[in-house]
């Protein structure tokens, strides 16, 4: 029997949600047995799953880099399922790892900082899987040399949609549109509220279930109609009944968020509830325009199709059949498993090998904002100005550039998503990291 050693930056939300179904499903296998160690936490939900489904669970493992090495050169196969997270880079920079063989599975798209890929990361591990296609086209993938293009995969990442599979869509009042995700402007379109409200929907009401920044998008919504047609439900447990009684999923992400397989757009599409999505990347892949849902290339052509999937029903029936079949294909847990299935074989041929980062900086010595700098790659030129910055001026200069990128995007001023606020809560006697935070006006953030 193989072993497979899954290293996780924490366990929960979407990520947790796809491993921990994973694992649910492969369960007894007499060929491979999994192990997860997560570096932060565990939330409850996981330390339940891996009582009943009986795999072993450690968390909180930062702390002890010998114990995770030591599990490491034990395993077959190093499973690291990778974001940008300061835990995560601070174990890759500063250690040196034993013999082994390492997958990379990247849960992030890699398009927008701080949630990127570098040269130094893509060449660590033996194989770097990706979840969707659309990383393939990022500009640091595209450079890599033909050599390093042959150990690049697809996987595409699913939670399995089997809990959704069979609502059925029960009558209701008005018009109910849905939204199920993360509810912060880091992942959900800055003009939500407005583009919502503009709909000319008679009964209209909006549905929003998640967090972690409800509360304050809440207050917000007071500004359109008294916020009479918006409901936030904060999380939820149980999600089929919300969209039993939604007529479409109104899912407008923001342009720069980091998000790949969208496994709540999945799970509404195999619910059979229509999508209205923005014209990003990653809804692109996933919801054929006028067949399995409808896009929208701006915000007045997605209060339009709201306001078209309200005014004919037949379109909504037939984009809600396209739509469960389209995603009973692409969502399969099933051929998630085959697929990894598949590398595990692969890699089991590869010889195991030491390694260590190869980046400007690496060792136990690596400071916290090295670190940093480290996982932004070719996209850290701001805050490397501001590190070589000697006189008041070129601070001056540098700082404001740093500032100008939190008010480029909401990403950058999140708590967490690899910023320089998430680096500077793990890392706090880091002044370094304690400037470039405050150079960001700090936002609620999530994963």
């Amino acid at each position: 029997m193989h072993n497979i050693l899954h290293i996780t930056p924490h366990l929960g939300g979407g990520v947790g949600r796809v491993l921990l179904n994973y694992l649910r499903k492969v369960r007894g296998s007499p060929d491979v047995s999994h192990r997860v160690l997560s570096l932060e936490y565990a939330n409850e939900k996981a330390l339940l799953a891996a009582r009943v489904t009986g795999f072993p669970l450690r968390d909180k493992m930062s702390s002890n880099p010998e114990g995770i090495m030591a599990e490491m050169a034990a395993a077959d196969i190093v499973l690291i399922h990778w974001w940008n997270h300061p835990l995560l880079y601070a174990f890759l920079v500063r250690e040196t790892i034993p013999p082994a063989r390492i997958i990379f599975w990247s849960h992030v798209s890699g398009f927008h900082a701080p949630y990127v890929f570098s040269e130094t990361l893509l060449h660590y591990p033996d194989l770097f899987v990706f979840t969707s296609p659309l990383s393939l086209e990022t500009p640091e993938v595209k450079n890599l040399p033909e050599h390093r293009q042959k150990d690049l995969r697809v996987i595409w990442s699913t939670g399995g949609i089997e809990h959704v599979a069979a609502v059925q869509s029960r009558p209701h009042q008005g018009f109910k549109a849905g939204y199920i995700g993360t509810v912060d402007y880091s992942k959900m379109h800055p003009g939500f509220l407005r583009m919502s409200s503009r709909a000319r929907i008679p009964g209209k009401q909006f549905i929003i279930c998640g967090g972690p920044s409800e509360k304050r998008i809440q207050e917000e919504a007071l500004q359109y109609e008294g916020g009479k047609p918006f409901l936030f439900t904060g999380q939820v447990t149980d999600i089929a009944p919300y969209l039993s009684e939604f007529d479409v999923f109104g899912y407008p992400l923001a342009p720069y968020h980091w998000g790949t397989c969208e496994q709540a757009l999945g799970e509404s599409m195999a619910a059979g509830v229509p999508p209205v999505v923005w014209a990003n990347r990653a809804e692109r892949f996933i919801v054929q325009d006028g067949v399995t849902g409808m896009v929208a290339g701006d915000e007045k052509a997605y209060s339009q199709a709201l306001e078209e999937l309200h005014r004919n029903p037949e379109l909504r029936r037939k984009l809600s059949g396209n739509a469960r079949e389209a995603a009973g294909k692409q969502f399969s847990l099933d051929l998630m498993v085959s697929r990894w299935e598949q590398v595990f074989s692969e890699v089991l041929n590869i010889p195991k090998t030491a390694r260590k980062w190869s980046g400007r900086c690496h060792g136990k010595t690596a400071s916290p904002h090295n670190i940093f700098l480290e996982s932004l790659g070719d996209h850290g030129r701001e805050f490397i100005s501001s590190l070589k910055a000697d006189h008041a001026g070129d601070k001056q200069t540098a700082g404001d550039r740093i500032r100008k990128l939190g008010e480029s995007s909401y990403l950058w001023r999140s708590k967490t998503r690899g910023t320089p606020h998430h680096y500077h809560h793990f890392f706090p006697e880091d002044k370094i990291l304690k400037l470039w935070s405050g150079y960001l006006r700090e936002e609620a953030g999530g994963r």
